[in-house]
Formats: structure tokens, C-alpha cells, sequence
């Protein structure tokens, strides 16, 4: 089940002085909840907010999360498509490099070359 708050708490993050270490706790929040899943697109629109950074490796804890609970792919390709960001083309890469070729119908070596 979705909580509104935390949801917004990442959608709507900014970190104050440089400091993204507080989206580290939402993050794990997110992750040890009953439904992971519900957060993806807050933590894509993040993605989106900041398409040149990492939330200083906090970003990563998202991306390892997403990857271990699955079921992300189809809002990657979703996000990807709309504004491409540096965590997105990372997770289409790590994808490939672990032998997947597509996403539904839509070849992932294509996406990161056009």
C-alpha cells in the first residue's frame, strides 16, 4: 500500500547544501514496504528532476532496490523514452550487460544508440 507521504518525499526531494543522505532513508522506507513497486515512479520522476546526477550514490540505492524487487522495466522504458537521464541509461546498460536484449518489444541496444 501506497504512502502518500513518503511518496512525496521522494518525488518532491531537494537536497539542502548538497546533502542527499535524507532520500537515502526514504528510499530504504520504500523498499522494506509491502509494495515496493508503488514508489518506481516517484523515484523515476527524481530521475528525471536531477538527469545528470546520482543524488551524490544515493540514486544507486534506488537502482539496486528497483533491480532486486523487479517489475520496473516497462516504467524504464516509459521514463526513458520521455527525457533520458543518467540513472536510466545506466539501467538500460545494466540490463544489456546482463545478457537482456529487450523490453517488450523494444530493443535496448536501439534506445542507447539513438
Amino acid at each position: 500500500m501506497l504512502n502518500d507521504t513518503l511518496d512525496n518525499a521522494i518525488r518532491e526531494f531537494n537536497p539542502i547544501d548538497g546533502n542527499w543522505l535524507p532520500l537515502e532513508t526514504h528510499f530504504e522506507r520504500a523498499f522494506s514496504s509491502p509494495d515496493p513497486t508503488s514508489y518506481y515512479q516517484a523515484i523515476f520522476n527524481l530521475f528525471e528532476r536531477f538527469p545528470d546526477d546520482d543524488g551524490s550514490g544515493v540514486f544507486w540505492s534506488a537502482l539496486h532496490g528497483m533491480e532486486a524487487v523487479g517489475s520496473y522495466e516497462v516504467l524504464l522504458l516509459q521514463y526513458f523514452r520521455r527525457l533520458p537521464s543518467l540513472m536510466t541509461r545506466t539501467m538500460l546498460r545494466r540490463m544489456m550487460n546482463a545478457g537482456e536484449t529487450q523490453i517488450g518489444d523494444v530493443s535496448i541496444s536501439t534506445l542507447l544508440s539513438d
